[in-house]
């Protein structure tokens, strides 16, 4: 009777493994299938995690220099590049939130208020805060080159993100469903700000506010 249950056991997880892997080869092929088509740069805190899951792509935060010098000038030049941007007040109140849900920089008790975190973080640049820069810099950073020459083909905007993401699906002939990874139940950005901590952030993301006509 034990061997017999031992026995079932085994295979229903071989089944399982089985179909598991059929599944996950499936992906496989799919993702093959398209990923030399096109780049994902991926801006931390604006639905970059949705749209690797949607497109089968490995977790990376690659600046487009970076893929660039990775892959290198002639491949970049051939494929579709993509990214996406977000209303800077909005994407540092989802910044917060992320690290105190990830305990980041010990910030997990809610020992530092949000005002205070950009007072240090993006005011100060107090490093026991502001401690992975590249999560911290413009936006503009991500996808420009040294003058500032914005170096991706087409950005996609995060408060409409499932028309341009639906927008970048056609121009690469993938079908693809945005799924909303990390859900959040904050109300309006507006609502965590002071004026002394909103224009720390307009000081901050100038570059983002004026080249993509953000405002608070």
């Amino acid at each position: 009777m034990v061997l017999r249950t031992i026995y079932r056991n085994a295979k229903n997880e071989i089944s399982f493994f089985r179909r598991n892997l059929g599944h996950q080869r499936g992906r496989l092929r799919l993702r093959n299938r398209y990923l030399d088509n096109f780049i994902f740069i991926h801006i931390n805190k604006t639905g970059g995690s949705s749209i690797e899951k949607a497109l089968n792509l490995p977790f990376e935060h690659l600046t487009a220099s970076e893929k660039i010098r990775q892959i290198g000038l002639e491949r970049w030049n051939s494929r579709y590049t993509f990214a996406v941007v977000r209303n800077p007040w909005d994407k540092v109140v989802s910044h917060y939130f992320y690290r105190v849900q990830t305990n980041q920089t010990n910030m997990g008790n809610g020992h530092i208020s949000f005002e205070d975190w950009v007072r240090l973080a993006y005011g100060d640049k107090d490093s026991r805060f502001y401690d992975k820069k590249k999560m911290f810099m413009p936006q503009l950073n991500w996808i420009s080159n040294s003058d500032d020459e914005i170096i991706v083909d087409f950005i996609c905007r995060f408060e409409k993100l499932s028309n341009d993401f639906e927008h970048v699906c056609n121009r690469v002939g993938m079908p693809a469903e945005l799924p909303h990874v990390k859900t959040s139940k904050r109300g309006d950005y507006r609502d965590y700000y002071c004026a002394e901590t909103s224009e720390i952030v307009h000081q901050h993301f100038y570059k983002d506010i004026e080249k993509f006509n953000y405002s608070f």
